[in-house]
């Protein structure tokens, strides 16, 4: 066997009369035959190259172009390859045919045997993280770098994997595509993208898949980024491992929605557009703007902490009091916080005021109400999560939504609703007076508060009048109960 810088030079002499240049790399192999164009090897080939160190059973190297560094320009290598490169990432692959004149290169595996890898890591807080793309095939764009004169450096800027592609990142993530692009950050001409791993599907039939622990979500599209620990899913649908309770038994949460921003450092998950959530303990949540989950690591368990939207939202629950599940609406702003077991929700204002149009909404078994503020407190007993009052702040408008119940309808500045014992209050600011009217009843009345109670016995409602009452409605006041609800019957007393 021959040294490397030898055998280069007089092939390089006899074939192309061409003197060597310095700094070229080296050549290897047990067996070596050339006939003119090609340099056959056999038996531990070692290439040491711009690219990196180049290791197989077998390889054939193209002669290369007049006032060129490397005297081969084409390199095929076959059988057990490992390519080492430069930047300390390594690829595995059955044959491997790179072109340093084109600066391509494509990667195959061997059928029904392993698969081509490509297992690379970056710095992150003075600690290498790993990840790996693994698939059938490897399609390579390489840059080329180096000054004239010197040994020309070559890297990779972006990997194409294909067919039964699988993506680990740190063995945090597992995605599993069709297809996937690993653009690098090396790129001599733009940074957009650049360390981000994008995975497809075969077809808009088929999804990527997407696994963290036993959380499952399958996507059309998934963007990873190696360096904020970032992921972005297209379309995603799924289940996520993760309560507001700490419990063996809890099912998982569903979701689904147009985007999932995933930030993993953060422990902040972000849906947008068409956001639905399903959880057992708090209900059902959807958002028709943003939705943005914020976890916690409790002995190892990811509990959800809170939860924020943006824009139309609603959330439905049930409660144990009653048969049908109640319903609260905003489109504002609505946060939940496990650790103060309560939920506040707001509205957008328009030149200082709450549009009646934009108030929040609550209906429950029989009434509705419209209000610009909502707190909704929460009580955990024995693992169990569950509402147990509510306060509405703020342009209050209660009404019967049951067409089957007779009609009744009050006006106040505060309603405070107890879902344990199912008891309303209606109250009124200073100076000010709740209406209220019930038809069934044949009640009209004014009030510093209304009380509205609930005997679980007869499951009938007493209605009380606190303060000063009054049992009989002003015109004033009989024209603001018609002018907020078109079916109050006016009385001429």
């Amino acid at each position: 066997m021959k040294t490397a810088l030898a055998l280069l030079s007089s092939l390089c002499i006899m074939a192309t009369q061409v003197p060597p240049v310095a700094e070229t790399g080296s050549v290897s192999s047990t067996n070596a035959t050339y006939d003119g164009n090609a340099l056959l090897l056999s038996g531990h080939v070692v290439l040491d190259h711009g690219l990196g160190k180049m290791i197989a059973d077998e390889a054939s190297l193209q002669k290369q172009e007049i006032g060129k560094d490397f005297p081969f320009s084409v390199i095929q290598l076959r059988n057990e390859v490992h390519l080492s490169l430069k930047n300390h990432a390594e690829l595995l692959c059955y044959t491997a045919d790179l072109d340093f004149n084109s600066l391509k290169g494509i990667l195959h595996s061997k059928e029904g045997e392993s698969k081509v890898v490509y297992k690379d890591a970056f710095k992150k807080k003075k600690e290498n993280v790993p990840f790996s793309l693994t698939g059938e095939t490897v399609e390579l764009l390489f840059s080329k770098q180096g000054e004239e004169g010197k040994k020309t450096d070559y890297a990779i800027e972006t990997v194409l994997i294909k067919e039964d592609v699988l993506i680990d990142y740190a063995s945090l993530f597992s995605l599993t595509a069709d297809h996937a692009l690993y653009r690098t950050n090396i790129s001599q001409q733009t940074t957009e993208f650049q360390g981000i791993i994008t995975a497809y599907p075969k077809d808009s039939t088929t999804r990527c898949c997407l696994t963290h622990k036993e959380d499952v979500i399958h996507a059309d599209m998934v963007d990873l980024d190696l360096f904020h620990s970032k992921l972005t899913l297209l379309h995603p649908t799924g289940r996520l491992v993760t309560s507001f309770i700490d419990r063996t038994d809890q099912d998982p949460m569903r979701f689904s929605s147009d985007q999932l921003i995933w930030d993993h450092l953060a422990n902040t998950l972000t849906l947008r557009g068409h956001v639905q959530i399903e959880e057992n303990s708090l209900g059902s949540v959807t958002s028709s703007d943003e939705l943005r989950l914020v976890q916690t690591l409790v002995k190892g368990k990811h509990l959800l902490k809170e939860i924020h939207s943006q824009g139309q939202t609603t959330l439905v629950y049930t409660h144990p009091s009653f048969d049908k599940p109640h319903r609260l609406m905003c489109y504002g702003k609505m946060d939940i916080d496990r650790n103060k077991l309560h939920a506040t929700l707001d509205s957008p204002e328009k030149e200082g005021r709450v549009p009646s149009d934009k108030q929040i909404y609550y209906e429950e078994e029989a009434i509705g109400v419209f209000a610009d503020k909502a707190n909704l407190e929460y009580a955990l007993n024995d693992s169990i999560l569950q509402p147990v009052s509510l306060l509405l702040k703020g342009n209050i408008r209660l009404f019967s939504h049951d067409p089957k119940q007779p009609p009744r309808c009050g006006v106040a500045d505060r309603l405070n609703y107890s879902m344990t014992t199912r008891t309303l209050i209606l109250a009124a600011d200073p100076g000010k007076k709740v209406l209220f009217w019930d038809e069934s009843q044949g009640l009209r009345m004014s009030a510093t508060e209304v009380h509205i109670v609930y005997d679980p016995e007869t499951k009938q409602h007493t209605v009380k009048g606190v303060g000063k009452v009054q049992f009989a409605l002003s015109p004033e006041e009989q024209l603001h109960l018609k002018q907020l609800f078109p079916y109050y019957k006016v009385t001429h007393e």
